[in-house]
């Protein structure tokens, strides 16, 4: 990612985590114990003095101990809240990037003609009815 790492995307990060953790009703210290953490670096985390995790099995545990669910609006935001304050690639999109060598093909094929935000949202839009598509036509097979 481009963008520059600022204080405020840690302090954000931060906040967004405890947010979370009062969310499921767990006090900070028990949230660092379900993350395999020590107490005093999960306050750090959720005071925005230190940086999140990098490594995907931490920030795993972190996720998981906030009882935060797959493709919510709430992961999402954490992943990019994680990526933003370590001026990274959200490791939820890296895993995705991973799993089908076609994937960085088309970011490379979009990166590469420059495409503007119009044509993006275009492709996302096909995308997302090709998939409204095929769902539409499996719930037809049944009936």
């Amino acid at each position: 990612m481009k963008n520059e790492q600022t204080p405020n995307a840690v302090v954000a990060f931060g906040e967004f985590l405890r947010e979370q953790r009062k969310k499921v009703g767990l006090t900070s210290r028990k949230a660092a114990l379900q993350s395999g953490m020590q107490p005093s670096n999960y306050c750090r985390i959720e005071n925005g003095t230190l940086n999140p995790p990098q490594e995907n099995g931490r920030l795993k545990a972190i996720f998981n101990a906030l009882e935060l669910k797959g493709g919510s609006e709430e992961a999402t935001r954490f992943y990019d809240l994680a990526a933003k304050a370590n001026d990274a690639v959200p490791l939820d999109i890296a895993e995705i990037i991973s799993r089908d060598e076609a994937v960085p093909l088309m970011l490379r094929t979009i990166g590469n003609r420059r495409l503007s935000e119009s044509e993006i949202q275009g492709i996302i839009e096909l995308i997302r009815g090709s998939n409204e598509t095929a769902i539409s036509k499996k719930n037809k097979k049944r009936t």
